[in-house]
C-alpha cells in the first residue's frame, strides 16, 4: 500500500535543507551586490576605486554567483537521486528480503531463521524462546565460514520432543572459534514486504511479521 502523500513527503524531506541553504546564499550575493554597487556610485573622484581591488571584488561577485548556480545544481541532483532511490524502494512491495533480527515468525510452512558470522567458527548454538521469555529449544548450528549465511531447519520440537504451534520466537545465537573465542553472530530473517513508508532516516519497510526496518539494513532481496 503507498499513500498519496508520498511524492510530496519525499521531495520536502531531501530538499528543505538545500532550499534553505539557497535562500541565505541568495541574500549574501543581495548584500554583496548592494555595496558593491554603493561603493562604485560614491567613490571620490579624486580618489576612485584601484582598480586591482575593482577587479578582485568583481570575482568575489563572480564565485558567489557561480556558488548560487552551483547549489542550485546539486539541489536538482539531489532531488533525482532521491527520487530514484524512492522508486527502486517501492518496488520491494510483495517481495520477500533478508534482514537482521532477532524476532522469528513462524507459520504452518516456514520458518524463516538464517544467520551469519563475523569470522568462522567452530561451534555454533541456537536458542529458541517464546515470546514471554521461556527457552523452548536448545540446539547446534552448523560451523561456518566468514559472511556465509546458513539457513537454519527447526523440526519444530521443544526441548522434551513436544510439537511447537506457530507463533513468534525470540532466537538467540552464539558461535566460537577453534580456540574458544567468542565470534560475533546476526541473526536473519525472512519477510514480505507490505509497505515502504518514507521518513526522515530514510526508507522504511514494513514487513508482513511486523516489524518496521530501514531499507539499507536490507542483506539481499529474495
Amino acid at each position: 500500500m503507498i499513500d498519496a502523500s508520498i511524492a510530496s513527503t519525499m521531495t520536502s524531506s531531501s530538499t528543505s535543507a538545500a532550499a534553505t541553504s539557497a535562500t541565505e546564499l541568495q541574500e549574501s550575493y543581495n548584500s554583496f551586490l548592494t555595496l558593491l554597487t554603493a561603493q562604485i556610485s560614491n567613490q571620490d573622484p579624486l580618489n576612485p576605486v584601484d582598480s586591482t581591488q575593482f577587479v578582485s571584488q568583481l570575482a568575489q561577485l563572480t564565485q558567489v554567483e557561480q556558488s548560487i548556480a552551483t547549489n542550485a545544481s546539486l539541489e536538482q541532483i539531489s532531488t533525482m537521486l532521491s527520487t530514484v532511490g524512492a522508486m527502486s524502494d517501492l518496488q520491494l512491495i510483495g517481495r520477500d528480503v533478508l534482514v537482521p533480527s532477532s524476532q522469528v515468525r513462524m507459520t504452518e510452512d516456514d520458518f524463516p531463521l538464517s544467520y551469519q558470522l563475523d569470522a568462522g567458527a567452530e561451534d555454533v548454538t541456537i536458542r529458541i524462546y517464546s515470546e514471554d521469555g521461556t527457552l523452548v529449544r536448545e540446539m547446534p548450528g552448523a560451523s561456518t565460514a566468514e559472511g556465509e549465511v546458513i539457513d537454519v531447519e527447526w523440526d519444530r520440537l521443544d526441548s522434551v520432543g513436544l510439537p511447537v504451534p506457530p507463533d513468534t520466537f525470540r532466537v538467540e545465537i552464539t558461535a566460537s572459534d577453534a580456540s574458544g573465542n567468542d565470534v560475533g553472530a546476526t541473526t536473519l530473517t525472512r519477510a514480505e514486504v507490505t509497505r515502504v513508508n518514507f521518513t526522515g532516516q530514510g526508507p522504511e519497510l514494513e514487513l508482513d511479521n511486523g516489524e518496521q526496518v530501514l531499507s539499507y539494513v536490507v542483506r539481499s532481496v529474495l
